[in-house]
């Protein structure tokens, strides 16, 4: 059976030194064991290690991957640096190992703060340890005080000691389970005002059947501009590429919710803010591009014998130039006096009243739309899908791709309005063929890329013949691959266009 271990938070009117007394008044111990140290917590900005019940944290030259009660799952020690930023920083060990599968390309962020203990061992008459106290305080960097807390831990064949303390320490309120999420949420707190999964990539948008168009679309526009503002400085720190990947998305979902649903706001401020965030996807691009090219590296190498791999390191250093004179550029973009009218005056419309300059479709209940759109999106890729054929060319396969994110989007908007299980089956089946035919397009994307910066190099030296020759080798690999794709459209459109499933469709959105 596994030990037990209790906390309780104290009042701020409970000091540490009133505990002692009680303890004093009611207990035998040891002289206490003082001990001060650093603690500092690391996750993701989207939480990737708080979602499967993880903390990464750093004592001293000790870091810890740990679940919520404490228990150590991967152990690193005597590195003393603190500048591990993604997984691939840190030596190779089991904690790395775990962490590559958990973190991806996210770098981590870290909270401070500075953990006083003192240990007691609690004694019975024979002066054997019964029971373990922890008396823990917390503070931040600058020495201001977080909280205070007692930690009770049971000895082995003591339960009775354990329950006795128990009841002494419920007089502060009833314990609970320790969970080093607690200690988290309080560095978090002296770091700012961030809160554990405060933040998801992940859309969703609560939305009322009865609800008109218009309020419909600005709680899903508020939602996307709000995503966009979480991201802004994370993309401007250039702290990992994630950062401007959920910018991009929320910027493209803006402008297709404004195309897809159509007559609910005013068609001069449609146009509008179309045209301006048409600007913010444009000025996002090269960086997002560039970004998307340098995370293949691994990948790109690995399509080459070792004899040509070489050649791309080059190819990857004119990469990473290039990557910074554009996230240079887009810092500034950010920042510049366009983009905050850009946000300032979107914020700003969609704060007014909802019942300013209605127009034809802006208080038609948002139920009745979201199923005519869905509906009429999905017939559309459908339709586009059967026209395809062993000599279509390669641009209908990428208008399809658009057609089908458009539906995707459509689900995305809407899918609170209708059931979450059979909504959550057509997103799946529409992704599986989203996947085959974004494959397609990158793999089209990347060749052109190549093709062009092939064309450029001029074989004059060693270093230029040996890049030409990875780029040449690179393109063929991509080429067969690009082609194997294109020969598994047909299956995956079958399985996306079956009668059942295009039935599920009419059944809701008919």
């Amino acid at each position: 059976m596994q030990l037990q271990k209790l906390i309780w938070n104290l009042p701020e009117a409970i000091s540490l030194a009133d505990v002692m007394t009680g303890l004093e008044e009611n207990f035998q111990f040891e002289p206490p064991t003082a001990t001060s140290l650093p603690r500092t917590y690391y996750d993701t900005f989207d939480w990737r290690l708080f979602k499967q019940s993880l903390l990464l944290v750093k004592e001293d030259q000790v870091w810890s991957l740990k679940g919520m009660s404490g228990e150590v799952k991967e152990n690193l020690s005597g590195e003393p640096q603190n500048i591990f930023r993604y997984w691939w920083d840190f030596p190779s060990s089991g904690l790395r190992d775990a962490l590559s599968g958990l973190l991806s390309v996210r770098a981590l962020l870290p909270a401070s703060l500075r953990l006083s203990i003192q240990s007691l061992r609690i004694l019975n008459k024979d002066e054997k340890t019964v029971a373990y106290v922890d008396l823990l305080e917390q503070e931040d960097g600058a020495g201001a005080h977080l909280f205070r807390s007692v930690c009770l831990r049971e000895v082995r064949g003591y339960g009775k000691q354990f329950t006795k303390m128990t009841r002494f320490f419920n007089q502060y309120g009833k314990g609970k389970s320790t969970n080093v999420g607690e200690e988290l949420r309080s560095a978090l707190k002296a770091e700012g005002d961030r809160v554990p999964l405060d933040y998801s990539s992940t859309f969703a948008v609560g939305l009322d059947p009865a609800m008109s168009a218009r309020s419909a679309v600005k709680t899903i526009y508020k939602d996307l501009l709000a995503t966009m503002l979480r991201n802004r400085q994370g993309i401007i720190d250039d702290i990992d590429s994630e950062f401007l990947h959920d910018f991009r998305v929320a910027v493209r979902r803006t402008r297709s919710a404004m195309s897809l649903i159509k007559n609910v706001l005013e068609p001069e401020v449609a146009d509008h803010f179309q045209e301006e965030f048409r600007y913010l996807g444009q000025v996002t691009g090269p960086t997002r591009d560039l970004d998307v090219y340098l995370l293949m590296e691994d990948n790109y190498k690995s399509r080459l014998p070792q004899c040509l791999q070489p050649g791309l390191h080059y190819f990857f250093e004119d990469l990473a130039l290039r990557r910074r004179r554009e996230q240079k550029r887009l810092a500034q973009d950010l920042q510049s006096s366009r983009y905050r009218q850009i946000i300032t005056d979107w914020q700003e419309y969609l704060d007014r009243d909802d019942l300013e300059n209605p127009t034809a479709k802006s208080e038609t209940p948002v139920g009745e739309i979201a199923r005519k759109i869905i509906l009429k999106r999905c017939l559309r890729v459908v339709r586009d899908g059967r026209a395809i054929h062993e000599d279509t060319p390669d641009t209908d396969l990428h208008r399809l791709r658009i057609q089908g994110k458009k539906l995707r989007y459509s689900l995305e908007f809407f899918s609170s309005l209708f059931p979450a299980k059979k909504m959550r089956k057509m997103i799946k089946q529409l992704k599986v063929l989203q996947d085959n035919l974004g494959d397609f397009n990158d793999l089209s994307v990347q060749q052109d890329m190549l093709r062009e910066y092939l064309a450029d190099i001029k074989p004059r030296t060693v270093k230029s013949k040996e890049l030409a020759a990875a780029i040449g080798g690179l393109l063929t690999n991509l080429y067969h691959q690009h082609r194997r794709i294109r020969t598994h459209f047909e299956k995956t459109f079958t399985s996306f266009a079956s009668e059942e499933n295009l039935a599920v469709y009419h059944q809701l959105f008919g």
